[in-house]
C-alpha cells in the first residue's frame, strides 16, 4: 500500500503437487506480482481476448468467473480463434522467483510434473500483491463516467440499469466492449498513472495537465455522436481532482485497517510474553479479545469505504440537471418519505435478501463487497466483486449495503431522470387501480 501509494491487498496461496488444474482460466480487476516462496508451480499467461463485440457483457476484468466461459483449450486457439489470445509465457516458478501479471490478462496454473521435466513440484506457496486501481476506480473510464454524471450528461458507454437489482453497475461491461478500436477501449480501462495519489491536483499542474489531455483526447474518440458535445478540460479536471480525493480516502481506510492488523499482532505477542511463565497457560477468548478478531475488527473500515464510494457518488449527481436524487421540492420525495417505516436496528444483518442485493459477505474473517447469486431458505450464495465466489452463507455472515424499500415503494429508480420516474410510478399506479 505505501509502498505504491495505491490501495492493495496481498493472498497467499497453498498447492498440493500433482494438481492439474490449480487455478482455472481467468483475470482478475488487480495487476498481481506473485512471488514464489516454496516450491514451484507451472503458469501460462494470455493476451487478453478479443471477443468484446461477440461478448460485451462480460467484464474484461473477470473473465472465467461467475457464469463466464473461458476454457484452457480455446485460449490456446490462438489469435486466430474465437477469443483471438495468444500464449505469451509458459514458465515455471521456483523459490524466489518474481511475475507480474496485467490486469484482464488470462492466465492458470498447475502442479503437474510433465515427462521428461526436471522441474520437482514440492508443495507450493506463493505470494499475491493485489495493485488494485481497478478495484476502486482509479482509471480514465471512472473519470470519464464521473464527468457526465457530474454535468448532468447522457453517458452513451453506460451499461443498462436493471430497475429489478440493486447491484451496483459494472462499467466495464456493456457498450464500451463495442467500441470498434481495441486501443480505445484498452487505454479508456487504463489505470490512471502510478503516483497519482502522491500528488496535489491543484499544485502540481506539470504531472496533471498531461493526463487531462489525454482524457480529453479519449473522451473526444468516443463522444462523436451528435447529441453529445464534447466533454471540457475542466470538467475532466474537476473530476480528476474528486476521483483524487476519493482515491486518497480509500488509501487511508486501508492503511489504517493495516495498521490495526500490526498493532494487534504487537498486542498478541506481548499478550503471550506476560503468560509465558504460566505453566498451561492458554489464552482465554474474553469479549474484549473477541472484539478484536478480524470479523470485527475490519466492519468500521469498510463502512467508511461505503461512505466513501456513496460521497463520490453523491458528488457526481449533484453537479447536474438530471440528478437522480430526488428534491426536497418534489412530491414523490415527500410521499416516499412519508411511507417509510421503522427498521430494525439491526436490519443490515436481519432483512430479508433477494438474488442481485449488493452486500458484503464474509470471506475468511473479513467482509468483501459481493452480490447475492443465490438464495435458498436461509442459505445464500454470493459472488464476491472480483469474480470469486462463497455458497452456504448464512444470513449473519452477509451485510445487506441497502435498507429494504418501504411497502408501498418498491420501485427501484436507480438511474432513471425525473420525467422517467413520473412516467413509471404513473404506469404503476394505474396498474394498482385495475
Amino acid at each position: 500500500t505505501d509502498a505504491l501509494s495505491l490501495p492493495g491487498a496481498l493472498n497467499m496461496y497453498v498447492t498440493a503437487r500433482g494438481m492439474r488444474t490449480s487455478a482455472p482460466p481467468h483475470t482478475d480487476r488487480q495487476d498481481v506480482v506473485v512471488v514464489q516462496t516454496e516450491g514451484a508451480k507451472r503458469w501460462r499467461v494470455f493476451a487478453p481476448p478479443t471477443d468484446g463485440h461477440v461478448k460485451p457483457d462480460a467484464d474484461p476484468f473477470a473473465r472465467g468467473k461467475g457464469a463466464d466461459s473461458l476454457p484452457l483449450h480455446v485460449l490456446l486457439e490462438g489469435t486466430e480463434g474465437r477469443l483471438g489470445t495468444e500464449l505469451l509465457m509458459d514458465v515455471v516458478l521456483r523459490e524466489g522467483d518474481v511475475l507480474f501479471i496485467p490486469a484482464g490478462f488470462p492466465h492458470t496454473t498447475d502442479t503437474v510434473e510433465e515427462e521428461g521435466s526436471t522441474v520437482d513440484y514440492d508443495t507450493s506457496v506463493h505470494l499475491t500483491f493485489n495493485i488494485d486501481t481497478h478495484v476502486w476506480d482509479l482509471d480514465n473510464l471512472s473519470v470519464r463516467s464521473a464527468a457526465l454524471k457530474r454535468g448532468g450528461r447522457k453517458d452513451i458507454l453506460a451499461p443498462p440499469s436493471f430497475s429489478s437489482s440493486n447491484a451496483e453497475i459494472n462499467r466495464y461491461s456493456g457498450k464500451v466492449n463495442q467500441l470498434p478500436d481495441a486501443n480505445l477501449r484498452s487505454e479508456l480501462m487504463d489505470a490512471l498513472p502510478l503516483g497519482f495519489l502522491d500528488v496535489s491536483p491543484n499544485d502540481n499542474p506539470a504531472f496533471v495537465d498531461p493526463i487531462v489531455n489525454r482524457l480529453e483526447k479519449l473522451c473526444a474518440m468516443v463522444e462523436d455522436d451528435s447529441s453529445a458535445a464534447a466533454i471540457s478540460p475542466e470538467s475532466l479536471q474537476e473530476a480528476l481532482e474528486q476521483i483524487h480525493s476519493y482515491g486518497s480516502s480509500i488509501l487511508d481506510i486501508h492503511r489504517d485497517m493495516y495498521l490495526a492488523a500490526v498493532e494487534e499482532g504487537r498486542l498478541r505477542k506481548t499478550e503471550a510474553a506476560m503468560t509465558a511463565h504460566i505453566k498451561d497457560a492458554s489464552p482465554k477468548m474474553t469479549p474484549e479479545r473477541m472484539q478484536r478478531l478480524s470479523l470485527f475488527r475490519v466492519r468500521p473500515y469498510f463502512e467508511q469505504i461505503d461512505t466513501a464510494k456513496k460521497e463520490l457518488e453523491l458528488w457526481c449527481h449533484s453537479g447536474g440537471s438530471t440528478s437522480s436524487f430526488a428534491s426536497s421540492s418534489d412530491p414523490s420525495s415527500t410521499a416516499s418519505s412519508s411511507s417509510t417505516t421503522t427498521l430494525d436496528p439491526n436490519w443490515q444483518f436481519t432483512a430479508p435478501l433477494k438474488v442481485g442485493d449488493e452486500v458484503e459477505a464474509d470471506l475468511g474473517g473479513a467482509f468483501f463487497p459481493a452480490k447475492v447469486s443465490r438464495v435458498a431458505g436461509n442459505v445464500y450464495d454470493v459472488v464476491f466483486f472480483d469474480g470469486d465466489r462463497a455458497d452456504g452463507l448464512e444470513r449473519d455472515q452477509i451485510k445487506l449495503m441497502t435498507p429494504p424499500a418501504a411497502e408501498g415503494d418498491e420501485i427501484d429508480t436507480t438511474g432513471l431522470t425525473k420525467k422517467e420516474i413520473k412516467r413509471l410510478k404513473k404506469k404503476m399506479n394505474k396498474k394498482k387501480g385495475k
